[in-house]
This record gives C-alpha cells, structure tokens and sequence, in this order.
C-alpha cells in the first residue's frame, strides 16, 4: 500500500497547476502595465490583480480602475479609470472633467491636462475612461470610439503587487 501512494506524488503539484489555470481564467486576472498612463496611481513596469467576477456581481462605478479591451487596440489588455457611466452628460474645460455639467472631483490627479472635450451623452452600456496622468495617457478623449462596452470590460483592478503593492 506505501508504495501506490509514492507513485502518486505527482497528483500534487498537477492539482496546483490546474487550480491556478482555473483561478487565473475564471476568477483573477494577473496584468503588466507598460504605460505610465495612470500615476502615480499605478506606476509604470507594475503588476496588478484584477477580479474578474466584479462585473457579473455589479455594475462599474465612477472611479473604478477597470481592465479592458478597445476594438482600436485588438488584444491589448487597457487600464484605465472609469470617469463617467451610462446615461451622464461628459465634457473637459481645461483638462478638469465635468459631469452632468458639475465639477468632478479630482483627488487622485497630480497634474491636469489643458484639453478640453466637448458635452458628449454617453449611451447605455458604455462608459467613459480616462487615465489618472492626463498629460500622458491615451485614453476617450483620443479614440475615434471615445466609449468602452460593458461587454468589453475584463475586470476590476484590486491590487499592485510589484514594484509597490498597494489598494486600488
């Protein structure tokens, strides 16, 4: 009987093979972010992890960091911030962003770009998405589709792990 149970020492480390191979397709997403276009909020070279059951839960809300993809950058995985959700009236005036004609309050911007966007109602299952460093990120306010597709969205980031880690 010993020696049937030495011939399946392998079934271990397959199990945890499988297991991460099921965790990383159906419930995390593990993601590199090459651009510097959201610090200081995600540095540039970090990797993160995002949940990808967030949206079958719930609906993005505004400020969500989420990752996605664009039809005009094919397989590209995206990160960027939710800015504004279905059914609001967006526009920029001097890099500062303006929802239902208020002020959208900024905290997690270091610095402001000076663009400006005009009044745009964002259609029902779509949403606006901006980087946090304006000056340096491609995001709506430069796509010819200046919208993301609630189809198109993968998941909600949740953490960096490297090179800080850290809340999102």
């Amino acid at each position: 009987m010993k020696r049937r149970n030495k011939d399946r020492w392998w079934l271990i480390p397959l199990a945890a093979m499988g297991a991460a191979v099921l965790v990383n397709l159906f419930l995390l997403v593990n993601a590199y972010v090459s651009s510097g276009s959201m610090e200081p909020t995600i540095p540039t070279g970090a990797l993160l992890v995002g949940d990808r059951t967030a949206f079958r839960r719930g609906d993005p809300r505004a400020g969500d960091v989420v990752l996605f993809h664009h039809p005009e950058f094919g397989d590209t995985l995206l990160v960027k911030r939710v800015v504004a959700l279905p059914g609001q009236t967006f526009s920029m005036k001097n890099g500062r962003v303006y929802l239902d004609g208020r002020l959208l309050d900024e905290a997690y911007i270091s610095e402001f770009s000076s663009d400006s966007y005009p009044e745009t109602v964002v259609p029902p299952d779509c949403y606006v998405v901006l980087g946090d460093c304006r000056t340096g990120s491609n995001d709506s306010r430069f796509w010819d589709d200046p919208f993301v597709r609630r189809e198109d969205l993968l998941a909600r980031a949740l953490f960096t792990y490297f090179p800080r880690p850290g809340l999102l």
